[in-house]
C-alpha cells in the first residue's frame, strides 16, 4: 500500500515538481547573479570608462588650445623681428609693445593662464610679469623647461610645479615651452606659458569614481604631472604606491592618452560598491528562491490534487463499468484536459450503448431479413405462377419456351440463394431481375416491357442481394396489372462521387402523395421483403443517409431511388 502510494500520479507530481522547481531556482539564483554582476560591472566598467574619456579629451582639447595661442605668439613676425637681433631693430619699442599687448590681450581672455613669458637667447625677455629682469632671464635659461623646448619641434609639457616667477609662490602651475625659431629654423629663443593647475583640478573634480575613487595624470618619465593631493609631488613613497595601483585587482583602473601630449590620465574606481551591490543581489536571490519555493511547495499540493481528483473520479466511473454498469455517469471539473477526458468517457459509454443497440437491432433485423429472403425466395405464388405458365407451354408443346422458362427458373433461385451470401455483385443483381423479369414477361407477354441499363465500371462493387426484385414485384402488382396499356419499367445504375443510385421507374397507376404517405416505416402489400425492409436493411449496413427515396403521381407512374455507398460502413 506504501509503495502504490509513493507511484500515485500525486506524489510522483508533488516529487516532480518540487524538484524541478528546486533546480530551476538554483540555476535562476546562479544566472541572475552572474548577469546582474555582469552587468553590472560592465556598467561600472562603461561608464567610469566614458566619465574619464570625456574629461581626457576636455583637457585634450584644451591643451590643443594652449598650443594654438603657443603657435600664434611663437610664429608671430613681431616675436622673430625683435627676438632676432633685438639690438638693431630699429622699431624695438614699438615691436615690443604691439607684442605686449598681444600677450595682456591672450591673458584677458584667457584667465586659466596665469604667465606668459618669451626669454631670447641674448636675455630679451617680454612677459606680463612685471618684476622680471635680464639677470632672472639669465637663471631661466639653465631651466629645464627652456633647455628641453631647445631644438624640439613640438611643444613641452611640464609636469606641475610650483611657479617661480610669480609674486605668489604658493601658486601652482603646469607649464608649456615651446622654442621661438626663426626663419632659417635657428634658435632665437623660448616662450614659456604658465597655466594655472585649477584648470586641471576644474575638469577632472567632475569625475564621479565612487567614494574611494580618484584621478591623477603621469607623463611619460612617470612624473606626476596632476594629483589632487600635493604632496604626492614630493614624496617619492607615495609617488612609488600611486605607480603601482595600476596593478591592484581590487580597483578599476582605465588609462586616457592626451593626443597632444605625453600624459596619461589614470582614473582609479573603487569596487566596494561593487562588491556591497554583489552582496544585497545574493541576499534578495535568497529571499526571493525562499518565497518562491513557498509558494511552488503549496501550490504544487493544489495542483496536484487538481490534476489527479478527476482522474480517480474516473477510475470509480470505470470501474462501475468494468461491472457492468453502463450508467455511471462522471461530472468532472478542473483542467481543460480532465474535462476533455470526461467528455471523451461520456461519448465513449454513449457510443458503446448505442454500439451495443444497432448490434442487438442489426442481429434482429438480419436475422428477420434473413427469414424474409428465405421466404422470397421460394415464394410459393412466384413459383406457382412460373410453374403454372411452364404447365401450358408444355400442353401446347411449345418445348423451346419450356426450356428457356426453366433455365431462367433455375437461374433466378441460384442467384437468390448465391452459397447462402447475404451479399452480391452489382452485376449479379442485375442478371438476377433481368431472369425475374423475363419470367414475368412470359406470363404477361404483351402487357409487361422493360429496359435494363447498368454503368460498366461500377458492375463488380458488393452489395446486399435481392434489393432491386421486391421494388420490381411491387411495380408489377401495384402499378403494372391495373393498366390498360403497355407497362414498361426501366431499371438504372449509375455513380456520383461516393454514391450510387439506382432507379427503378414505372408507367403504373401511381397514387396521390397528398392522400397516401409511404416511407421507410410503412407496412403496406409492397410485395416480397418489402419496400421498408429493404430500406431498413441498407440504412443499416450504409448508414441513416442511404435508403429508398419515391416519388409518384397518379396516373402517371412512380420512381423509386436506391442510394447507397461505395463503401459499407
Amino acid at each position: 500500500m506504501k509503495n502504490r502510494k509513493s507511484k500515485s500520479i500525486r506524489s510522483q507530481i508533488f516529487l516532480y515538481f518540487m524538484l524541478s522547481t528546486s533546480l530551476l531556482l538554483v540555476v535562476i539564483g546562479i544566472v541572475l547573479y552572474y548577469n546582474f554582476s555582469s552587468l553590472i560591472k560592465n556598467e561600472v566598467t562603461t561608464s567610469t570608462q566614458m566619465i574619464i574619456d570625456k574629461s581626457g579629451s576636455q583637457l585634450d582639447m584644451y591643451i590643443e588650445n594652449v598650443k594654438g595661442l603657443s603657435m600664434t605668439l611663437a610664429d608671430n613676425n613681431n616675436t622673430c623681428t625683435l627676438f632676432n637681433n633685438s639690438h638693431e631693430v630699429i622699431n624695438f619699442e614699438e615691436d615690443r609693445d604691439d607684442l605686449q599687448s598681444l600677450i595682456n590681450t591672450i591673458i584677458a581672455g584667457n584667465q586659466d593662464i596665469e604667465s606668459i613669458i618669451m626669454v631670447g637667447h641674448d636675455g630679451l625677455i617680454i612677459s606680463n610679469e612685471t618684476n622680471l629682469s635680464m639677470e632672472i632671464s639669465k637663471d631661466m635659461m639653465e631651466t629645464s623647461w627652456y633647455k628641453d623646448a631647445i631644438g624640439n619641434t613640438m611643444p613641452v609639457l611640464t609636469s606641475a610645479r610650483m611657479q617661480e616667477f610669480s609674486m605668489d609662490k604658493d601658486t601652482w602651475v603646469i607649464s608649456l615651452s615651446r622654442e621661438i625659431v626663426g626663419t632659417c629654423d635657428e634658435n632665437l629663443g623660448v616662450l614659456l606659458i604658465d597655466i594655472n593647475y585649477d584648470v586641471i583640478e576644474g575638469i577632472l573634480d567632475d569625475l564621479n569614481l565612487g567614494k574611494h575613487g580618484y584621478a591623477f595624470i603621469i607623463n611619460s618619465n612617470n612624473d606626476i604631472v596632476y594629483h589632487k593631493d600635493f604632496s604626492y609631488f614630493q614624496d617619492e613613497t607615495k609617488k612609488e604606491e600611486l605607480l603601482t595601483i595600476r596593478d591592484n585587482a581590487s580597483m578599476f583602473v582605465h588609462e586616457y592618452k592626451f593626443e597632444n601630449a605625453n600624459w596619461t590620465l589614470v582614473g582609479v574606481a573603487s569596487m566596494d560598491s561593487l562588491y556591497m551591490f554583489q552582496k544585497d543581489i545574493i541576499m534578495a536571490i535568497v529571499i526571493l528562491g525562499i518565497f518562491m519555493f513557498l509558494i511552488s511547495l503549496g501550490s504544487s499540493v493544489f495542483f496536484s490534487k487538481r490534476v489527479t481528483n478527476p482522474l480517480k473520479k474516473l477510475e470509480k466511473a470505470m470501474a462501475q463499468v468494468d461491472s457492468g454498469n453502463l450508467n455511471q455517469d462522471v461530472n468532472v471539473t478542473g483542467s481543460s484536459e480532465a474535462e476533455s477526458l470526461a467528455e471523451y468517457y461520456r461519448s465513449m459509454m454513449i457510443k458503446i450503448k448505442k454500439l451495443l443497440t444497432e448490434i442487438k437491432e442489426k442481429e434482429m433485423v438480419l436475422r428477420n431479413s434473413e427469414l424474409q429472403v428465405l421466404y422470397s425466395q421460394i415464394n410459393p405464388h412466384f413459383l406457382y405462377n412460373t410453374l403454372d405458365t411452364i404447365l401450358w407451354a408444355a400442353e401446347f408443346q411449345d418445348n423451346e419456351k419450356v426450356i428457356n422458362l426453366t433455365k431462367a427458373l433455375a437461374s433466378f433461385f441460384r442467384l437468390s440463394l448465391k452459397g447462402g451470401s447475404e451479399l452480391t455483385t452489382i452485376e449479379s443483381e442485375f442478371e438476377h431481375i433481368r431472369q425475374y423479369l423475363y419470367i414475368q414477361k412470359q406470363r404477361y407477354q404483351d402487357k409487361l416491357e422493360y429496359e435494363i441499363t447498368m454503368d460498366e465500371a461500377i458492375k463488380d462493387i458488393e452489395i446486399p442481394k435481392l434489393i432491386l426484385q421486391p421494388i420490381v414485384e411491387n411495380a408489377i402488382y401495384h402499378g403494372i396489372k391495373e393498366l390498360d396499356e403497355v407497362g414498361i419499367i426501366k431499371i438504372s445504375a449509375r455513380k456520383s462521387d461516393h454514391d450510387i443510385f439506382f432507379e427503378i421507374t414505372d408507367n403504373g397507376v401511381g397514387y396521390d402523395v397528398n392522400k397516401e404517405v409511404i416511407n421507410a416505416a410503412s407496412s403496406l402489400k409492397l410485395g416480397g421483403v418489402g419496400q421498408s425492409n429493404v430500406d431498413r436493411r441498407l440504412k443499416l449496413y450504409y448508414g441513416e443517409s442511404c435508403g429508398l427515396y419515391i416519388e409518384s403521381k397518379l396516373n402517371e407512374g412512380t420512381t423509386v431511388t436506391i442510394k447507397i455507398s461505395d463503401k459499407m460502413k
